[in-house]
């Protein structure tokens, strides 16, 4: 099943699978923080739980990069198009907010009709945010949808839904306006009763304005990741089961992004 997902291979690219020398891909864009934290100090870290925080040292720092690494073609001129699209959807959708309108409704936008290149770079730019998540926890590369984050398949494979952060909503009633940025890392959706993995989300909070993205597996591509891939699946299973046993409230999977 090769031609549905590939599996994790250190030192290689994950979008095109080549190895090469690799480069770090931004989680939260570089372009992004440099425009909301300035010189500001920035810190890392987790709501709840009594987490520490950390110092990131500028938008540079390692910290702020996915572990899983891209060539040179794949995070130069594969991509760029695609994170120069976003940039310009997010600058609209926070045009938007700052008028008091629904964030949502940028794909109202005449620049974003479904049959043109800039509506495809938008979400190809989500496409490999979710391979690189992927790449983190050295899970398979799914291979249609790295084909599209870099322009080789048409198809789109992402869902995408744009609304207000709860995090920086709840922030902002006490201090204002403020920089923040935050990313969903990788969730894998689960079907209980087959045990099997329906899909991949992560989301991307840049601000007050946030994206969450997923892809949907169909049945083949359940069977594969399970049958071909059994230590992604295990895991997969046995967060399912702690969840089970210990269920977020519906507030905690708000703000997870659910």
């Amino acid at each position: 099943m090769g031609f549905l997902f590939d599996p994790y291979r250190e030192g290689h690219c994950c979008l095109c699978g080549v190895a090469a020398p690799l480069t770090g891909e931004h989680k939260v864009k570089a372009s992004a923080i440099r425009a909301m934290f300035g010189s500001t100090r920035m810190v890392i870290g987790q709501f709840g739980g009594g987490r520490t925080y950390r110092n990131a040292q500028g938008p540079k720092s390692k910290a702020l990069h996915h572990s899983a690494g891209l060539c040179a073609d794949c995070n130069g001129a594969r991509t760029q198009p695609a994170d120069r699209e976003f940039d310009r959807l997010h600058k609209l959708a926070l045009g938007l907010h700052a008028a008091g309108a629904d964030p949502s409704t940028v794909f109202q936008d005449e620049r974003y009709v479904e049959s043109g290149e800039p509506y495809a770079s938008v979400f190809r730019y989500f496409a490999k945010l979710l391979c690189c998540h992927m790449g983190d926890v050295h899970g398979p590369r799914p291979v249609q949808l790295s084909a599209f984050a870099i322009g080789e398949l048409a198809q789109n494979r992402v869902f995408l839904s744009i609304d207000r952060d709860p995090n920086y909503r709840d922030w902002s009633t006490v201090s204002g306006d403020h920089a923040y940025a935050a990313h969903g890392g990788l969730a894998v959706i689960m079907d209980r009763k087959t045990e099997l993995p329906a899909g991949i989300r992560s989301y991307l909070t840049l601000g007050p304005i946030r994206y969450r993205y997923w892809m949907e597996f169909a049945p083949i591509e359940a069977t594969a990741l399970a049958y071909f891939h059994q230590d992604f699946w295990q895991a997969a299973r046995a967060a399912m089961q702690k969840h089970i046993d210990n269920p977020c409230t519906d507030e905690q999977l708000e703000r997870m992004g659910f």
